[in-house]
Protein backbone atom coordinates (compact mmCIF):
# COMPACT_ATOMS: atom_id res chain seq x y z
CA UNK A 1 0.00 0.00 0.00
CA UNK A 2 1.40 3.45 -0.95
CA UNK A 3 1.48 6.33 0.90
CA UNK A 4 -1.03 8.34 -1.33
CA UNK A 5 -3.30 5.36 -0.64
CA UNK A 6 -3.63 5.85 3.38
CA UNK A 7 -2.73 9.76 3.57
CA UNK A 8 -4.88 13.08 2.77
CA UNK A 9 -3.97 16.68 3.37
CA UNK A 10 -6.41 16.56 6.38
CA UNK A 11 -4.37 14.57 8.10
CA UNK A 12 -0.95 16.49 7.22
CA UNK A 13 0.25 19.33 10.16
CA UNK A 14 2.84 21.23 10.14
CA UNK A 15 4.38 22.95 12.54
CA UNK A 16 2.18 21.21 15.28
CA UNK A 17 3.49 22.15 19.46
CA UNK A 18 4.98 18.95 21.23
CA UNK A 19 5.99 19.30 24.67
CA UNK A 20 6.35 15.42 25.59
CA UNK A 21 5.62 11.95 24.14
CA UNK A 22 3.30 11.49 25.50
CA UNK A 23 1.51 14.75 24.84
CA UNK A 24 2.15 13.99 20.96
CA UNK A 25 0.32 10.60 21.42
CA UNK A 26 -2.87 12.82 23.08
CA UNK A 27 -2.61 15.33 20.08
CA UNK A 28 -1.95 12.91 17.73
CA UNK A 29 -5.14 10.43 18.96
CA UNK A 30 -7.47 13.46 19.00
CA UNK A 31 -6.47 14.96 15.46
CA UNK A 32 -6.89 11.96 13.71
CA UNK A 33 -10.14 11.33 15.49
CA UNK A 34 -11.46 14.77 14.81
CA UNK A 35 -10.78 14.51 11.23
CA UNK A 36 -12.17 11.30 10.70
CA UNK A 37 -15.37 12.33 12.36
CA UNK A 38 -15.08 10.05 15.46
CA UNK A 39 -15.78 11.14 19.17
CA UNK A 40 -13.75 11.41 22.61
CA UNK A 41 -14.44 7.50 23.36
CA UNK A 42 -12.50 7.02 20.11
CA UNK A 43 -10.25 9.27 20.96
CA UNK A 44 -9.12 8.03 24.03
CA UNK A 45 -9.40 4.04 22.58
CA UNK A 46 -6.80 5.37 19.73
CA UNK A 47 -4.28 7.16 22.55
CA UNK A 48 -4.73 3.60 24.62
CA UNK A 49 -3.51 1.40 21.98
CA UNK A 50 -0.46 4.16 20.87
CA UNK A 51 0.27 3.87 24.40
CA UNK A 52 -0.16 0.18 24.25
CA UNK A 53 2.22 -0.12 21.20
CA UNK A 54 4.87 2.32 22.81
CA UNK A 55 4.90 -0.11 25.36
CA UNK A 56 6.43 -3.03 23.52
CA UNK A 57 9.16 -0.72 22.00
CA UNK A 58 9.83 2.76 21.01
CA UNK A 59 8.50 3.64 17.59
CA UNK A 60 10.98 6.27 17.44
CA UNK A 61 12.86 4.49 14.76
CA UNK A 62 16.00 7.08 15.07
CA UNK A 63 17.31 10.35 13.25
CA UNK A 64 14.34 12.54 14.55
CA UNK A 65 11.37 10.43 13.18
CA UNK A 66 8.94 8.35 14.80
CA UNK A 67 6.40 5.70 13.00
CA UNK A 68 3.65 5.48 16.10
CA UNK A 69 0.90 2.47 14.81
CA UNK A 70 -1.64 0.55 16.00
CA UNK A 71 -4.28 -1.32 14.94
CA UNK A 72 -7.63 -0.45 16.35
CA UNK A 73 -11.09 -2.11 16.01
CA UNK A 74 -14.00 0.40 14.18
CA UNK A 75 -11.79 1.52 11.27
CA UNK A 76 -12.38 -0.25 7.81
CA UNK A 77 -9.61 1.04 5.81
CA UNK A 78 -5.41 2.15 7.38
CA UNK A 79 -5.45 5.93 7.72
CA UNK A 80 -1.87 7.79 7.87
CA UNK A 81 -1.15 11.03 9.88
CA UNK A 82 1.90 13.10 8.87
CA UNK A 83 3.15 15.73 11.17
CA UNK A 84 5.91 17.93 11.45
CA UNK A 85 6.38 19.02 15.58
CA UNK A 86 7.49 22.56 15.90
CA UNK A 87 10.29 21.76 18.36
CA UNK A 88 11.55 18.15 18.45
CA UNK A 89 10.44 16.02 21.74
CA UNK A 90 12.16 12.92 23.15
CA UNK A 91 10.27 10.13 22.00
CA UNK A 92 12.85 7.41 23.45
CA UNK A 93 14.00 6.52 20.07
CA UNK A 94 16.54 3.99 18.69
CA UNK A 95 19.34 6.23 18.64
CA UNK A 96 18.54 8.54 21.82
CA UNK A 97 17.74 11.57 19.32
CA UNK A 98 14.49 13.70 19.83
CA UNK A 99 12.11 13.74 17.34
CA UNK A 100 10.45 16.03 14.69
CA UNK A 101 8.85 14.34 12.04
CA UNK A 102 6.27 11.76 12.81
CA UNK A 103 4.24 9.50 10.44
CA UNK A 104 1.11 7.55 12.68
CA UNK A 105 -0.79 4.41 11.23
CA UNK A 106 -4.10 3.65 12.38
CA UNK A 107 -4.70 0.17 10.84
CA UNK A 108 -8.12 -1.88 11.04
CA UNK A 109 -7.60 -4.77 13.82
CA UNK A 110 -7.98 -7.71 11.16
CA UNK A 111 -5.58 -6.49 8.46
CA UNK A 112 -2.13 -7.12 9.44
CA UNK A 113 -0.62 -8.17 6.20
CA UNK A 114 -1.50 -4.63 4.71
CA UNK A 115 -0.18 -3.41 8.39
CA UNK A 116 3.55 -4.31 8.16
CA UNK A 117 3.67 -3.89 4.68
CA UNK A 118 2.56 0.02 4.70
CA UNK A 119 4.70 -0.12 7.86
CA UNK A 120 7.71 -0.75 5.57
CA UNK A 121 6.94 1.32 3.14
CA UNK A 122 7.12 4.61 5.51
CA UNK A 123 9.90 3.72 7.07
CA UNK A 124 11.74 3.18 4.08
CA UNK A 125 11.01 6.61 3.01
CA UNK A 126 11.70 8.31 6.38
CA UNK A 127 14.86 6.76 6.47
CA UNK A 128 16.09 8.06 3.50
CA UNK A 129 18.42 11.08 4.86
CA UNK A 130 17.27 13.69 1.51
CA UNK A 131 13.70 13.13 2.12
CA UNK A 132 13.67 13.84 6.01
CA UNK A 133 15.47 16.85 4.66
CA UNK A 134 12.82 17.74 1.96
CA UNK A 135 9.82 17.10 4.68
CA UNK A 136 12.16 19.30 7.34
CA UNK A 137 12.08 22.42 4.80
CA UNK A 138 8.03 22.57 4.66
CA UNK A 139 6.57 25.61 6.22
CA UNK A 140 2.93 24.65 5.68
CA UNK A 141 0.98 21.78 5.78
CA UNK A 142 -0.08 21.85 2.21
CA UNK A 143 3.85 21.82 1.68
CA UNK A 144 4.41 19.07 3.75
CA UNK A 145 1.29 17.08 2.10
CA UNK A 146 3.03 17.92 -1.70
CA UNK A 147 6.43 16.54 -0.25
CA UNK A 148 5.35 13.69 1.00
CA UNK A 149 3.20 12.83 -2.07
CA UNK A 150 6.30 13.60 -4.70
CA UNK A 151 8.70 11.19 -2.06
CA UNK A 152 6.12 8.38 -2.75
CA UNK A 153 5.98 9.05 -6.29
CA UNK A 154 10.06 8.79 -6.08
CA UNK A 155 10.47 6.12 -4.44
Amino acid sequence: MKITDILTQQMTQCGIAGGSKKRVLENLSEFITEQLGGDGDQAENLFHSLVARERLGSTGIGEGVAIPHCRVAGFNRIHGCLIKLEDPVDFDSLDDQPVDLIFALIVPQEQNEEHLATLARVASIMQDDSSRARLRQCSSSEELFNTALKLERAA
